[in-house]
C-alpha cells in the first residue's frame, strides 16, 4: 500500500494517467511497467465508438471519437485504419452538410491512406482508394492515386 506523501500520490497519478492514455501494465509492489497497447487494436475501438455515438445521433461525441480514431489510425502505421477513418468522416459529413470540412478530412486522410498502402505494397488497397475518390467526385486524384497503384508490383 502506497503512503499518503508526496511521491506516493505522484506515483499514483502517472500510473492512472498512463492507464488513460492507453498503456496498460502494472507489476509489483515496487515496480510499474507501462505497455502500450496494440495500435491497430486502439483504432479499431475507436472506430466501434464514432460507429456508436452515429447510431444515437449523438454528432458531438461522434466527431470527439473520430479525432481519437484518425490519432490511433495514424499511430497504427496502416492504412486500414486510415480508410476507416475516412470512411466515418464522409459520414460526419452527412450529418452535418454545408461545411464541407469532413469531406475535405476525408479526402486528406484517403490520401495519406494511398501512400501508406503503396509503403504497404497493397495494390488493391489503393485501387479501392481511388474508387473512393470516384465516390467524392474527384476524378483527378482518382486518377493520382490509381498512377500509384500502377507502380505497385
Amino acid at each position: 500500500m502506497l503512503k499518503r506523501t508526496r511521491w506516493g500520490i505522484g506515483l499514483t497519478g502517472a500510473v492512472v494517467l498512463a492507464l488513460g492514455l492507453g498503456a496498460t501494465g502494472v507489476r509489483g509492489r515496487d515496480h510499474v511497467a507501462f505497455v502500450q497497447r496494440d495500435a491497430s487494436l486502439v483504432w479499431a475501438e475507436r472506430i466501434a465508438r464514432v460507429d456508436e455515438a452515429l447510431g444515437r445521433s449523438d454528432l458531438s461525441q461522434a466527431i470527439y471519437q473520430w479525432r481519437e480514431a484518425y490519432g490511433a489510425a495514424v499511430r497504427s502505421g496502416r492504412s486500414e485504419g486510415l480508410i476507416a477513418v475516412g470512411d466515418r468522416a464522409l459520414r460526419l459529413a452527412a450529418l452535418s452538410p454545408g461545411s464541407g470540412y469532413f469531406v475535405r478530412e476525408a479526402s486528406y486522410v484517403y490520401l495519406y491512406a494511398a501512400h501508406r498502402a503503396h509503403t504497404e505494397r497493397s495494390r488493391d488497397t489503393i485501387l479501392g482508394i481511388a474508387e473512393r475518390f470516384e465516390k467524392l467526385g474527384d476524378t483527378e486524384r482518382a486518377e493520382q492515386v490509381r498512377r500509384i497503384a500502377e507502380h505497385q508490383p
